[in-house]
């Protein structure tokens, strides 16, 4: 079928070897008129090199003269005497008549400087103002025999004014003293003496000398030119440049003279370039024609042997294209189009091979695969394809769509800045995780690893796709359950304490106050008994709805534990503020509640309300006094609101005396050490214990951990209390092993005031020196706030510097922080003890059982060794054995126990074969 633009194949050949021959006779043509242009171009170079060496020559000629001259003067007897006596007259008429001799030129400066008398005699004559240029300041600085060449302004249309200059010092005869300086100086402006001389020496009518862009003085046609500055600009890599029918030269005066660049541009006949030109011009006709016809018949020729192979290749290549099922070829006549035409058939094979073998590998790989280039999608498998909901079929709406449209908004603008990082050579991350888009627009978290390739002959980047959805659902689930509360669905106690930190740096930064409600039900704990825990949850879950109903969006509202709420007023303007916002709070919770169906509640609240910055600007603080306060309000009969006074802090009083008594303790070692063994219930041994101080005071009796602990915290005596517990923890050990007690490891605990003093990793080594203590049968135990504490120094280089001792680490308290078990991967932890709060309602809470699960698989997939703390029953023992936890802590096994109790305990527990306490 023909179309309306359709050609002639063989005038297609016939003009595109016409136009081969053509193209390349013009070409030869054209280079053999470059390099004739190229030869005469290197002579001009040539001559341009020679010129530049004369014209320095004459140059510094033109200078030796003025010098000698100057010297000539300088040694003149009479000027000596002249000088030596003071007689100015006498002086200047010398110089006066040296400066009238015929030498070529005259001295425009012509000053003798003596000692303490600059200028003392200036018989120079010059237009231009001199002293502008060389003040007797800076002739005093003049080299000896030496030409300066100074620059200044000429004050005519911002000419520069050149002046070469030279100082010969004047010594008498006689005694060798210097009796002065004389300075000798010469315009280079308009100055007929040197360009006179180079006119004849370069033999040339027209010069212009340069200094830098501008011109300081010209002859002849350079001279009269409208703009000699735009010659000179034309000296851009070269020594000469033609301007229409002439050659102008470069020469470079650098060398001759110290001082700025200057430069001499001299003007020649350009007959050369001109005379090659024309011959080319009359050779070009006649040299056309005969290519053309050479063109056409070479043309006809060459297609008339050429068209049916070439007609044979073209039908195999369709035939390929519209089906790959036979790919035989079948020759020609044309050896080298069969030998073509074979190597096809080959390609066209290896090829299907390879692209059924490459596809076949990509597509059925269980990661998913995406190919991409220039922001566009080039290839995705099918694992891809099923990671965004897209069916099989639906590859072609994938392929060719940005790439950034297969990630969330959200993260458009990281990977824009990942692309632009690696396209400007930058560094940016090869694997991240990052958010994908499927096709109902929901968010699949993904993994990627990325590497450059090669894709259909251009740049492209391969990556791999992992779904992660189900590792971060699990590591929000242990944040979540870490952070909020999972009754309410409220911030517990360590995102609240989190929280209230910012309001009170804000509120500290923008100058207002910021108000802590500590509520408390009142009589819940009848309304749970009475009518069960269902019940009572369904009043705490609607407690936490009234109170957020009647708060603004900006307050915060937790559950600290069990019937306890705390509110955070942040945008509040005076206590009068806190306190309706309180009664609004008070007033929603008095109304009756309907729960279990058809059971109306009546409950009120008790608050305490304490205020920033007036009642304190610690957060701890802070809420101690609002829990003080309300405890006043319950005291009074409850439904009350009470704001924290001074005179509810009775317990700092308190405070304060037992950070006296505990000095006092410290001092005297009146502190010991309690043991609570830690229980493998898989082989019913002792693992190991957990060495508890305790404190008995002589005046107040035993003091609970609980009071002075937090005490110690607060005023840095946790230091030299942590450094007692660890040496005495230690000698309990030594003197454990001297009885033949088997004891495989003791913990200590470490507090993060302890982390941050600079001198506890030299004091832990120093312990294990005085006591030799085995550093391998020593596990110390931090909490999470430990690895995140970064007021002191590292925490993960401490942890580190720990470790190097051959100290194994335990994680205490793990799921109260703020850490996720991907973090642990970070921190050369060996242990990590689940919080006694997971473990209490583990038989009743499914949440609890899912987290400790959770917790007990990641561990051991990171080959972390799990202690569950705080078990107190025998249904939870096996719950935790059932779910691969092992090492089992809590009063159900052991309590803590004084030392020799402890040893007892250890003798009778030592055997394998002996059943301990508390297990079957």
């Amino acid at each position: 079928m023909r179309r309306k633009n359709d050609f002639s194949f063989n005038r297609f050949v016939l003009g595109l070897f016409a136009v081969a021959l053509l193209t390349t006779s013009a070409a030869l043509f054209a280079i053999s008129y470059i390099g004739s242009l190229s030869i005469a171009d290197r002579e001009l170079e040539r001559f341009a090199r020679k010129e530049g060496m004369l014209a320095r020559l004459v140059f510094n000629q033109s200078l030796a003269r003025l010098d000698t001259h100057l010297r000539a003067l300088a040694d003149n007897s009479a000027l000596r005497r002249g000088i030596a006596s003071g007689n100015d007259k006498l002086v200047r008429q010398i110089l006066k008549d040296a400066a009238e001799q015929p030498v070529g030129a005259q001295f425009e400066l012509l000053v003798i400087d003596r000692a303490g008398m600059p200028g003392w005699i200036d018989a120079g004559s010059s237009i231009y103002d001199l002293g502008a240029i060389l003040p007797a300041s800076e002739r005093a600085r003049l080299p000896a025999g030496t030409w300066r060449l100074l620059a200044g302004d000429s004050g005519r249309d911002g000419t520069p004014l050149l002046l070469a200059v030279e100082a010969i010092p004047i010594i008498d005869e006689l005694d060798g003293r210097v009796l002065g300086t004389l300075a000798g100086g010469y315009v280079l402006n308009d100055s007929m003496f040197i360009l006179s001389d180079m006119v004849q020496a370069l033999d040339t009518e027209s010069l212009a000398l340069f200094q830098g862009d501008r011109v300081v003085a010209s002859v002849g046609m350079l001279r009269t030119h409208s703009d000699p500055e735009e010659l000179y600009d034309g000296f851009v890599d070269g020594s000469h440049v033609l301007v229409d029918d002439r050659l102008l030269v470069h020469s470079s005066l650098a060398g001759s003279i110290d001082g700025p660049e200057i430069h001499l541009v001299s003007d020649h006949p350009g007959e050369t370039i001109e005379n090659i030109q024309d011959t080319y011009r009359t050779l070009f006709t006649p040299f056309l024609l005969y290519v053309l016809a050479g063109s056409v018949l070479g043309a006809y020729a060459l297609h008339r042997f050429t068209s049916p192979a070439l007609q044979r290749l073209v039908g195999y290549a369709n035939k390929i294209r519209s089906d790959t099922s036979d790919l035989t070829y079948r020759p020609g006549k044309v050896r080298e189009f069969n030998a073509l035409g074979s190597a096809l058939q080959e390609a066209f094979q290896d090829l299907k091979e390879t692209d059924a073998q490459f596809r076949a590998l990509i597509d059925e790989s269980l990661q998913g695969v995406i190919i991409h280039a220039d922001l566009k999608v080039l290839y995705v498998n099918d694992s891809l394809l099923r990671i965004l909901g897209y069916s099989i079929d639906d590859r072609h709406k994938v392929i060719g769509q940005p790439v950034i449209n297969l990630f969330a908004p959200e993260e458009h603008d990281r990977m824009f800045s990942y692309n632009k990082a690696r396209e400007s050579g930058a560094s940016a991350p090869d694997v991240y995780e990052v958010k994908a888009i499927a096709t109902d627009s929901t968010r699949v978290w993904v993994e990627v690893h990325l590497r450059q390739t090669r894709w259909n002959g251009v740049d492209a980047y391969y990556a791999t796709i992992s779904d992660i959805s189900e590792r971060k659902r699990q590591e929000e689930l242990i944040v979540r359950q870490a952070n909020f509360d999972t009754l309410t669905g409220l911030p517990n106690r360590n995102l609240f304490r989190d929280r209230l930190v910012q309001a009170m740096s804000r509120a500290q930064w923008e100058g207002h106050i910021v108000a802590l409600l500590f509520l408390d039900l009142d009589r819940f704990k009848n309304i749970n008994d009475s009518l069960g825990h269902s019940t009572g949850d369904q009043l705490i879950k609607a407690t936490a709805t009234r109170i957020g109903s009647v708060l603004d969006d900006n307050d915060t509202v937790a559950r600290l534990g069990g019937d306890e709420f705390a509110v955070i007023l942040s945008n509040t303007r005076s206590v009068f503020d806190v306190e309706i916002a309180a009664a609004r709070v008070l007033e929603e919770l008095s109304r009756p509640l309907v729960v279990g169906g058809n059971v109306e509640v009546f409950s009120t609240a008790s608050i305490g309300i304490t205020v920033f910055p007036a009642d304190g600007n610690d957060d701890e603080l802070l809420l101690r006094q609002a829990d003080t306060a309300m405890y006043h309000a319950k005291a009074e009969g409850g439904n009350k609101l009470r704001f924290f006074s001074a005179h509810m802090n009775e317990h700092v009083a308190r405070a304060l005396e037992l950070e006296s008594s505990l000095r006092r303790a410290l001092e005297k070692r009146q502190l010991t050490l309690n043991f609570q063994p830690v229980i493998d219930i898989g082989r019913n041994i002792v693992s190991g214990c957990e060495a508890l101080v305790r404190w008995n005071d002589p005046e107040r009796g035993a003091i609970s951990p609980a009071d002075f602990i937090p005490i110690a915290e607060n005023t840095g005596l946790i230091v030299p209390l942590g450094a007692f517990v660890l040496e005495e923890a230690c000698l309990f050990y030594q003197r454990c092993i001297a009885k033949g007690l088997d004891l495989p490891t003791i913990s200590v605990n470490v507090s993060p005031r302890q982390c941050r003093d600079e001198r506890f990793i030299d004091l832990v080594r120093d312990t294990l020196a005085r006591t030799g203590m085995p550093p391998d049968r020593l596990h110390l135990e931090i909490t999470e706030s430990v690895m995140f504490d970064e007021t002191g120094s590292d925490p993960i280089e401490t942890l580190h510097a720990i470790r190097s001792l051959g100290i194994r680490l335990s994680l205490d308290d793990f799921g109260t922080g703020f850490s996720s078990l991907s973090n642990l991967k970070r921190f050369p932890i060996d242990t990590l003890k689940i919080d006694r709060s997971f473990i209490r309602d583990l038989e009743t809470d499914r949440d609890d059982l899912a987290l400790v699960e959770a917790i007990v698989v990641m561990a051991a997939s990171l080959g972390i060794t799990v202690i569950a703390e705080g078990v107190e029953t025998e249904g939870q023992c096996r719950l935790l054995g059932n779910l691969g936890c092992t090492q089992i802590q809590g009063f159900h096994l052991g309590r803590p126990m004084p030392d020799e109790q402890f040893q007892g305990f250890l003798s009778a527990h030592g055997e394998t074969s002996t059943p301990v306490a508390g297990t079957a």
